[in-house]
């Protein structure tokens, strides 16, 4: 009789869940970097698509997640010796986001569990790392957070996500001037009573356009003979600086 009444439950439930989904959309899905770029700004914005959009408004949480394509990434630990700062120890990462913001209408430890955050890998402190094996990633691990927050390049915005009403939300997502090009997601998280009632997952693309562009797939086309014309544009310059300097003496 207990099994039933578990299985009537477990079955029941997703359809008590299905009146509420999100409609998510994106100001700009596309983004281009140009010799000028200073930077941008896009809005995720969308609704709660319900029968009721009043009823129990305020158990309603929203989380947007943007991320950007998974690195490796080196942390290297800066040790004085003898006077000169060298750099002493270091620890590799991978899957490191090179971009990542998160906005919630409230503190996400108040909207959900400790564990859903973590296996949505929702907030800075749940980023699923691949960590190396030493007593002291931890520490590395702080200071890769704490560089890229300072780069403006990882943001948790605790009441970015704006409620318009009881169903119309928006969150306005910066993108620093040194933003990653790359393919990017948005996601979008509602939660009711702490329990994910609904998800959205939209793309994003930042790239380069003109020059930019051209310097960029030649860079990685052809790294070798790229280094090397940069090695000798350096000493062309620095040659026509000296022969300047030289003939107004």
């Amino acid at each position: 009789m207990r099994r039933l009444a578990l299985f009537l439950l477990l079955a029941l439930a997703p359809a008590a869940r299905a009146d509420e989904q999100l409609v998510v959309g994106l100001t700009e899905d596309v983004i281009h970097i140009s010799s000028s770029f200073t930077g941008a700004e896009f809005v995720v914005y969308g609704t709660v698509e319900t029968i009721d959009a009043f009823k129990d408004a305020d158990e309603r949480d929203i989380v947007i997640v943007v991320r950007g394509p998974n690195r490796t990434e080196t942390v290297r630990r800066r040790e004085r010796i003898a006077g000169i700062w060298v750099n002493a120890d270091a620890a590799i990462f991978g899957n490191v986001p090179s971009f990542y913001h998160v906005a919630s209408t409230a503190p996400l430890d108040r909207i959900t569990a400790p564990a859903v955050l973590k296996r949505k890998s929702i907030g800075l402190d749940n980023l699923a790392l691949e960590e190396p094996d030493r007593r002291d990633a931890a520490s590395f691990r702080k200071a890769l957070v704490r560089n890229r927050t300072a780069a403006a390049l990882y943001v948790e915005d605790i009441g970015g996500v704006e409620m318009n009403g009881p169903a119309l939300f928006q969150a306005r997502i910066a993108m620093p001037a040194n933003v990653p090009v790359g393919a990017y997601t948005v996601e979008a998280y509602l939660f009711r009573s702490g329990q994910e009632i609904s998800a959205y997952s939209a793309p994003l693309v930042i790239d380069k356009v003109g020059l930019e562009r051209t310097l960029f797939d030649v860079a990685h086309a052809y790294s070798a003979f790229y280094g090397v014309a940069v090695i000798l544009l350096g000493v062309l310059i620095g040659l026509g600086a000296a022969f300047a300097f030289r003939e107004r003496d």
